[in-house]
């Protein structure tokens, strides 16, 4: 196995030598693009054999990523030898990177290991593994301009969030990983330069995928932590950005408190709505593994929905990275967010027996679910109002959830897994789902599809050749096209859309 890899990526990278040897008046150029392809080429190898990468023994991954990096190093050194014209600082720079890169596949050896053990055993590695891997890495502060160094960093950051977790995968991890990995910045031993950058960083990066409020704790952190006034200002300005970029919706209201966290709906009314005229509404839950995102990444929808004379609402639920919650807790956020729509209809005006739940991913899972769950006290939710939407739109849901949440649950998680909660009367649902999805495997879909069209229910589908996970990355156009055409047509024909 081991000398598969060597000479596959000696032969991986003998093209761009070629390429280089006949472009000799553009060495410096030649020499950045030579070594982007290369990483490139090297990255896609790692991702399509992770399998057979990451399940090695320590020694024989070792052995791979040695010859991989080698293989990088060959070509700036070479290079470099051809050519006086190159800047040392050139050469340095691709150094550093090549360096960075690596670091971060051996970083990732004892999550993936796991992974690729189904979770029954871990590497067999040093307690300080990664402390060794990352060795000589935090007292530079000219590191910070490098792409790989900023990328292998934050990945360092979120394995030291997991805890006691962090050599296992850590999709699952029940902990407050946000606030944990703000902890692991501010407690590095290293240079204070690169403290008060990754800090700035971990403002200005995640406010993109968690809710404002998620950084309270961080953010009166930061004001003592850091020392750099610049990025102070930076850190100020984002959080204040999180909170203006709100302003976009009509109203936001509380609709769940549960353990002193507050749960909101943000809510987009239709043009001149009048409340004594109940309009249909259209609910939206985002994706993100039950374990990031945020109400923000539906704003466009919702504005969409509610230019077609739908009241549109985004809903927090509870994430894991957040909170340290499973999934059920964000199924029983979902199932409380329906019934105080319909709790709430008349205020809202809402028509409460026109409800379309929308989601995808994780959120179309909520969405899902919630019309299949019969005992909703189980998920402590007492309201006699109804969770049950009267239409469903899922893209790229998880449908057998079985075995998901590997650490420390207490039930059977096939009470909230949709494939096996298919029963009679659910209400109409549309679905789509890319053939070459990589984190819902579409035999998944498959699976689902067939069951359920095995009942009387009515379950409208499409699925793409090419289509990954990610809105459908990888779909046509036409494929784009198609998928609203048909949820116009479905929000037509069940009532929520005036043609």
């Amino acid at each position: 196995m081991h000398k598969f890899f060597f000479v596959f990526v000696l032969l991986l990278s003998s093209n761009l030598f070629q390429y280089s040897e006949e472009n000799p008046e553009n060495y410096p150029i030649g020499i950045k693009e030579a070594h982007n392809k290369l990483l490139k080429k090297n990255d896609v190898f790692v991702t399509d054999n992770r399998g057979k990468i990451f399940s090695q023994e320590l020694d024989g991954f070792n052995t791979t990523i040695d010859s991989l990096e080698q293989t990088v190093q060959k070509l700036i050194k070479k290079y470099e030898g051809n050519s006086e014209a190159i800047d040392t600082r050139i050469i340095d720079s691709l150094l550093t990177e090549t360096t960075f890169v690596h670091k971060r596949y051996r970083l990732l050896y004892p999550n993936n290991y796991h992974r690729f053990a189904n979770f029954k055993k871990n590497a067999t590695v040093s307690k300080d593994y990664f402390e060794n891997v990352m060795k000589g890495s935090f007292d530079n502060p000219s590191l910070v301009q490098f792409k790989h160094y900023k990328r292998c960093m934050n990945y360092y950051f979120d394995i030291l969030s997991a805890g006691k977790y962090k050599f296992s995968h850590l999709e699952y991890v029940p902990l407050r990983r946000l606030d944990n990995r703000y902890d692991a910045i501010a407690e590095l031993d290293a240079h204070q330069s690169v403290k008060d950058f990754f800090i700035k960083e971990h403002f200005t990066s995640n406010i993109w995928t968690y809710r404002v409020e998620a950084f309270d704790y961080a953010f009166a952190k930061a004001l003592k932590d850091v020392k750099n006034p610049t990025y102070i200002k930076k850190i100020k300005d984002t959080y204040q950005m999180g909170k203006d970029r709100r302003n976009a919706t009509s109203e936001i209201k509380v609709y769940k408190t549960v353990d002193d966290i507050t749960l909101s709906a943000h809510i987009f009314y239709p043009e001149n709505h009048d409340k004594t005229q109940p309009k249909p509404a259209h609910l939206f839950f985002n994706g993100g593994g039950w374990a990031i995102g945020l109400p923000e990444w539906s704003y466009g929808a919702c504005q969409g929905a509610a230019k077609d004379g739908r009241v549109a609402i985004a809903f927090d639920y509870r994430k894991r990275n957040v909170y340290g919650t499973d999934v059920k807790a964000s199924v029983s956020d979902a199932l409380a967010a329906i019934a105080w729509v319909r709790e709430n209809a008349k205020e809202l005006g809402i028509d409460p027996n026109k409800i379309v739940a929308d989601g995808f991913s994780a959120g179309a899972h909520l969405a899902l679910v919630s019309s299949m769950i019969e005992n909703r006290e189980d998920f402590g939710v007492t309201s006699k109002y109804s969770s049950k939407p009267n239409a469903i739109i899922l893209g790229s849901c998880p449908y057998d959830i079985a075995g998901r949440d590997v650490y420390n649950v207490s039930y059977d998680t096939k009470m909230i897994s949709p494939l096996y909660l298919i029963k009679e009367n659910l209400p109409p649902i549309l679905a789509f789902h890319g053939e070459e999805d990589d984190m819902v495997e579409f035999s998944e879909f498959e699976k689902f599809r067939d069951a359920i069209q095995e009942t009387k229910n009515s379950f409208t589908w499409r699925s793409y050749t090419g289509a990954r996970h990610f809105y459908f990355e990888g779909s046509s156009q036409k494929d784009s096209d198609e998928r609203r055409k048909l949820r116009e047509e479905f929000l037509l024909k069940n009532g929520f859309k005036v043609k």
